[in-house]
């Protein structure tokens, strides 16, 4: 009742019909009466598919027709049934360009081993694919991370050929590049013309980011001086930096927080040294906040970057950061929603 009366309030409708025999779910057609199952497929529905000549990865483009064909097999309770279903696929991959002509396919025995198999943690190099680009972008990849993470790095453990794999990603579409511009036209109309502060602080020349602490979306980086040495860290900021600055300080002020962040442990290891110290801030890199359903988090990237490019021995933050997940995501999950 409750679900009902949720859909109710947003002008939706559920119907139920019960004793049905015949039912379709999704794309599959399940007959209790014979305990057949077909593909099903909604009135006037055409498949559309990738053209042959489209272009997407090589292997996205071989393997296709291999993919709609195993699909159709795996829910066909039989030959009889896929070849009723098959026509309109057929025709559909021809339309396409291609040749292939579906087969049905048994259901595979399975062959499960009892030997227990350790899960590895994989670093996935997603370059965009352009069949115009001639030079094999795989190839000069992975001869690169041969060079500079040979046996006895300290990183090789973390970077080698059996944790890092490659596969290519599609490049945006036309559609998609029309509606990345006219989002970016219609933030640019909604700002307006008059400026932004980038700033509130009350004394102007006492602000950690140079007159810019109201910056959103950015990568910072934090520079401490102490017995003639400088550490650094980097950290990013989805909201304005001032809040995160505040967060920092507060952590620099209260041992409770002390280890809040690589850069709060070292304040506070000086601290106790009962040695000097001065902290100045930076913005080290712009980057694009994290949008629900895209792939990949251009702010934390851009921090993993300029943590891998940094090779000075006072870096703060710890190379496992370079395989930590996301945390930009949360807030776009379903648990957040309940």
């Amino acid at each position: 009742k409750r679900i009902i009366q949720i859909f109710k309030d947003e002008g939706l409708k559920i119907t139920v019909e019960p004793n049905l025999r015949i039912a379709d779910f999704l794309d599959i057609t399940m007959n209790l009466e014979n305990g057949k199952y077909s593909p099903y497929m909604k009135p006037n529905s055409t498949p559309l598919y990738v053209n042959a000549q489209s272009n997407h990865p090589p292997t996205i483009i071989k393997n296709l027709p291999a993919m709609i064909q195993r699909r159709i097999s795996d829910i066909s309770c039989n030959e009889e049934e896929f070849d009723k279903a098959k026509a309109p696929y057929n025709e559909a991959l021809k339309n396409s360009g291609y040749s292939h002509e579906l087969k049905f396919q048994g259901t595979p025995s399975s062959t499960t081993s009892s030997k227990r198999r350790r899960r590895r943690n994989v670093l996935w190099f997603n370059p965009p694919f352009n069949g115009n680009v001639k030079t094999d972008i795989g190839r000069k990849f992975f001869k690169l991370l041969n060079k500079h993470f040979p046996p006895g790095h300290e990183l090789h453990r973390l970077i080698n050929r059996n944790s890092v794999k490659l596969s290519y990603s599609c490049m945006p579409n036309v559609q998609r590049l029309v509606k990345s511009f006219n989002q970016k036209v219609l933030n640019q109309d909604s700002v307006g013309t008059a400026a932004q502060r980038k700033c509130n602080c009350r004394i102007q020349s006492e602000c950690p980011l140079q007159n810019k602490c109201l910056e959103k979306t950015l990568v910072y980086k934090a520079s401490v001086k102490t017995d003639g040495e400088t550490y650094s860290y980097f950290g990013t900021s989805e909201g304005e930096f001032k809040t995160r600055y505040s967060n920092h300080t507060s952590s620099f002020r209260h041992e409770s927080k002390k280890n809040s962040t690589e850069l709060s442990k070292k304040i506070w290891e000086i601290k106790e040294g009962g040695k000097e110290y001065s902290i100045t801030w930076e913005i080290a890199k712009k980057a694009f906040p994290y949008q629900g359903g895209k792939t990949k988090c251009d702010l934390c990237l851009t921090e993993k970057l300029l943590i891998v490019a940094n090779q000075s021995k006072f870096l703060l933050n710890k190379r496992n950061e370079m395989i930590s997940k996301c945390r930009h995501k949360n807030k776009f999950s379903l648990s957040r929603c309940l």
